[in-house]
């Protein structure tokens, strides 16, 4: 999709390489270049659980819905839910140009994502106790100006990470989301999953609550872990210590090859695959329902064993790299100055990411990102406003990398900076039917050609745009459970 989605180009740090390369050298390389990068704009608690935006957008989740009689299918749904079947079925759209950035500005790419799937009860269907097989298929039809090599495509265009990203680089009609057995135990404070899943899944990404632009370069590179909705195999468990405490552990299969053959998830051989990614994590969670300011924080350590490559050379330079993330969310602010007793209060979030990959080879070797969130802005109920600032340390190999394949080029000689700083706005809007649409702005400055690194100069800075449209047919129809 995320993925994002325009990460997954497969020129990552391979097609850095001043030389030209044949084609066939290229996709030998981005093999283990890919095990280190991830894409998409749904690079957020995106996948976190379930594919529906109000899943996604945890802390409005139960905000009303504008919905227009009883939906066609709602006998159906019940039907489907008392036998222990939950369906989920969703359609995004996403619009993006660079109007002022990049190597070919007044570009766009157009992608759209289908997520089509269930979850099935399995204590009311074969009666064992706890357990929830997990089943989801994503479709990509009709994108436009995005694929692999990403030079010619939309990312190329922009050319920088910031820029780019947000254009899902999706490549095949469809992918498999999951295919994933979750077992609870102890009333829910010990969980196993196992199957084909995806870790973002799992751990704390998405905490700016946005679609569009929540893109974090040290998950989408140095991790190893695919971008959602690609799934691999892979297990996790989480340990809830009291009520708002637990740990988690992930061990992910990286296997970027079944994305670049145009596979559709089904090679499940894990021979092709370029390393495993490891996560662990402590965590701290409250709800509204739990106090009048609630927060998130999530500290993770990861280690990514797959080759590294030298982005200058495409030669390998050793294996495995680690790093560490830890994102938070806070409420701080209401209106009713928490005294409301309201579990859905309008109000003001601060959140954050301090992040660090300090291999010699990683493309991103830190990530600094705040913001401000505001839930029910104007009392629209399903409604959040988002604003932030993003800093991203590029390494000093990819920078040069980026320097020698310009001057190979034709272009100039000069070196670019390593600091790149985006300020990004957006606008979450509830519609009627369980849809919304999501504009967002964002200006880049000190972008780099991270996605077209022959281009013969360095960018501008500038301004780049997206609209994401999305619904919940599932619920829209009546086939999923309304909130």
């Amino acid at each position: 999709m995320s993925s994002p989605y325009a990460r997954l180009h497969a020129n990552h740090q391979r097609g850095l390489e001043a030389r030209p390369a044949s084609l066939s050298r290229m996709m030998t390389l981005a093999k283990p270049m890919l095990s280190a990068a991830v894409i998409m704009a749904f690079s957020f608690d995106a996948w976190a659980q379930q594919s529906e935006v109000s899943a996604r957008l945890d802390d409005n989740q139960k905000a009303p819905r504008y919905t227009q009689g009883k939906p066609i299918f709602s006998d159906l749904g019940s039907g489907l839910e008392a036998a222990g079947i939950t369906p989920h079925l969703s359609l995004w759209s996403l619009w993006v140009g660079n109007p002022s950035t990049g190597p070919r500005q007044g570009s766009h790419a157009v992608t759209n994502n289908i997520f089509a799937g269930a979850d099935f009860d399995l204590q009311r269907m074969l009666n064992v106790p706890d357990a929830t097989f997990h089943l989801e298929y994503t479709f990509f039809p009709g994108n436009h100006n995005v694929g692999q090599p990403t030079p010619p495509a939309y990312a190329g265009a922009a050319g920088s990470y910031f820029g780019g990203a947000p254009a899902r680089n999706d490549i095949s009609s469809g992918y498999l989301s999951e295919f994933s057995y979750e077992q609870n135990y102890f009333g829910g404070r010990l969980k196993a999953v196992l199957g084909r899943t995806n870790a973002r899944r799992y751990f704390f990404e998405n905490n700016c609550s946005s679609v569009v632009a929540c893109n974090d370069p040290i998950w989408d590179f140095a991790t190893g872990s695919l971008p959602p909705p690609y799934a691999s195999w892979g297990a996790f468990g989480q340990l809830q210590l009291g009520n708002h405490k637990s740990l988690k552990l992930g061990v992910f299969e990286s296997d970027p090859q079944q994305y670049l053959d145009k596979g559709h998830g089904f090679d499940w051989n894990p021979s092709d695959s370029a390393g495993e990614s490891i996560l662990a994590a402590i965590g701290h969670e409250t709800t509204f329902s739990d106090e009048a300011y609630p927060g998130r924080y999530e500290l993770i350590g990861f280690y990514n064993t797959s080759d590294q490559y030298d982005p200058r050379s495409g030669e390998r330079d050793g294996r495995g790299t680690a790093g560490a993330m830890f994102k938070f969310r806070q409420a701080f602010w209401r209106p009713d100055g928490g005294r409301g007793g309201s579990e859905d209060p309008q109000a003001l979030l601060v959140f954050g990411s301090l992040e660090a990959a300090p291999g010699d080879n990683q493309p991103y070797q830190a990530f600094i990102e705040t913001g401000l969130t505001y839930l029910k802005p104007f009392d629209r109920a399903a409604d959040m406003a988002n604003i932030k600032a993003s800093y991203a340390r590029l390494g000093s190999r990819q920078i040069e990398a980026q320097r020698e394949a310009r001057v190979a080029n034709g272009g100039t000689a000069e070196r670019g900076s390593r600091d790149v700083f985006r300020l990004e706005t957006n606008y979450h809007l509830g519609l009627p039917a369980y849809m919304f649409l999501e504009p967002s702005v964002q200006y880049i400055i000190n972008p780099s050609n991270f996605f077209n690194p022959a281009a013969p100069r360095l960018n501008d800075d500038g301004v780049v745009v997206a609209l994401q449209f999305g619904i919940d047919l599932g619920k829209a129809m009546g086939l999923s459970a309304a909130d």
